[in-house]
């Protein structure tokens, strides 16, 4: 059984049973330690840190923590916030059960911090708010520095800002603004150019070889595949955005590529992936005498584009096969079942799948064959 919370003690000691529920609160559940605040009474409450920084109760509303075997929570009067000095690596006002609770972002570390409830009118002067709000507006003005020092060829999407060390640091990976920023942006600050207008997509190839194990007398066997016109991106992006994938970020493309075959990577150990031919190309074309050249080497060649199409005809072919066995089923039914017990499904898949004309068709051959049946007993 959970442990009561504070709020639940006070409670029962001024005479509330369990099977009420007082105003303000939910109904008693003994998983959350008995009575919890309703969303509304706690947006009406106001907290403050141990720096005397208000908070609105509103801000709790999606959820709370257990850390070192106490469960932080309104209920409790020790709610956690983010601490908004992060460049203040220790606190005494903080609650010394916190003192080793943080973790360290892409923005910086972050420190919680308790609060408790308080009779004080909730302003924006003095809150957590205005002092996340200064921690921000902070960075704007390094910001300004930071890109001027830079010459202007920075993109604030792809940087980020360390509010511990309050600091900006550079990034680009064009494949995130071919994805994000492909469609709206026309002009690129890291590139200092404007977008062409023409779209296209980055095409690679994949070099796969891997031994087949002999038998008896016959030698192990290494096989080539190359694999041609696999796509980076999902949906096309500007020919310029391309450009910079193929000179900047072929690198997360091999890496992304190398996760997502580890598990092959890992039982075959002669396996070997190699990314080559990395292009930009407004559409994906092929090299017939390259080809023709990989063939008589004893590569085997498969283009992406064959291989997809293929896929997707054998996906409508299998379709269309479940739908003539369900038409089947649905026909025999008609001819031989029990149609004044269908269910739902077999309601559902007679008007979608048989036409009216044809279900009366099988009606009729039905009728007939039940009129020949009778007209058997009687002779």
């Amino acid at each position: 059984m959970a442990e009561l919370n504070e709020l639940t003690k006070r409670l029962l000691s001024e005479g509330w049973r369990p099977e009420d529920t007082p105003p303000g609160t939910k109904e008693y559940f003994w998983f959350y330690g008995g009575w919890t605040y309703t969303s509304e009474a706690l947006t009406a409450l106001t907290f403050e840190t141990p720096c005397s920084l208000l908070v609105k109760g509103s801000r709790f509303r999606n959820g709370d923590m257990a850390f070192q075997g106490i469960h932080w929570q309104p209920e409790n009067d020790n709610p956690v916030v983010c601490c908004p000095r992060f460049d203040l690596d220790f606190c005494p006002m903080r609650h010394p059960m916190l003192w080793g609770n943080f973790y360290d972002s892409s923005s910086g570390s972050v420190r919680q911090c308790a609060c408790h409830q308080t009779k004080r009118p909730y302003t924006y002067e003095g809150s957590l708010d205005e002092a996340h709000d200064r921690v921000w507006a902070e960075s704007e003005e390094l910001w300004k520095i930071f890109q001027a020092k830079h010459k202007g060829r920075v993109c604030k999407q792809h940087c980020r800002y360390d509010r511990t060390a309050k600091k900006w640091h550079a990034g680009y990976n064009p494949i995130e603004c071919a994805d994000s920023c492909g469609r709206a942006c026309r002009y690129c600050p890291v590139l200092d150019k404007e977008l062409d207008t023409r779209r296209g997509n980055v095409f690679f190839d994949v070099k796969e070889t891997h031994i087949i194990k002999g038998d008896w007398l016959f030698p192990d066997k290494e096989v080539t595949t190359v694999r041609k016109g696999i796509k980076v991106l999902d949906r096309t992006a500007p020919l310029t955005l391309c450009e910079a994938i193929v000179r900047y970020a072929k690198h997360h493309v091999i890496s992304s590529f190398m996760v997502n075959h580890h598990r092959e990577l890992y039982f075959d150990k002669s396996l070997r992936y190699e990314l080559i031919n990395f292009r930009a190309q407004r559409q994906n074309t092929r090299d017939i005498m390259q080809d023709l050249a990989d063939t008589a080497a004893g590569i085997e060649v498969v283009h992406q584009a064959d291989a997809e199409k293929l896929e997707k005809e054998q996906k409508r072919a299998r379709k269309q096969a479940r739908i003539a066995q369900r038409v089947r089923a649905l026909e025999r039914l008609i001819l031989t079942g029990d149609l004044d017990h269908l269910t739902y499904s077999q309601k559902k898949g007679l008007k979608k799948y048989l036409s009216e004309e044809r279900t009366a068709e099988l009606m009729a051959q039905r009728a007939d064959a039940e009129a020949q049946v009778q007209t058997t007993l009687f002779v």
